[in-house]
């Protein structure tokens, strides 16, 4: 069965993918959706429609490494990067649960 989500929802998901430092995956996984196109894809519908204008871009945040901290980052052991990838994952679930409480808060005023 195929969801089908409201405007209001759309343009809530890509205000927070414009405001937050996440990514597109991050976003599709803290709202719950079932591929990372439904955020391109949205964002898309949206300017088409006029609900967000036709410029609107996610800033591009400008991420210098030096070439210490790459070879710092390399000898990461197995172990290491699992438990950075655990974190990362639970990061987007305790995203993925404040968003829902702001939703929440949203959909009670209205």
């Amino acid at each position: 069965m195929k969801n089908k989500y409201s405007d209001e929802f759309k343009l809530f998901v890509i205000q927070d993918y414009y405001e937050s430092t996440l990514g597109v995956r991050a976003i599709a996984a803290k709202y719950n959706l079932p591929s990372k196109n439904y955020v391109n894809n949205w964002e898309a519908q949206l300017k088409k429609k006029g609900l967000l204008p036709q410029d609107a871009t996610k800033p591009v945040k400008s991420v210098a490494r030096s070439k210490e901290s790459i070879q710092r980052n390399d000898a990461r052991t197995p172990r290491e990067k699992q438990y950075e990838e655990e974190i990362q994952y639970l990061k987007a679930r305790v995203a993925y649960y404040e968003s829902l409480e702001s939703m929440q808060r949203f959909l009670k005023k209205n």
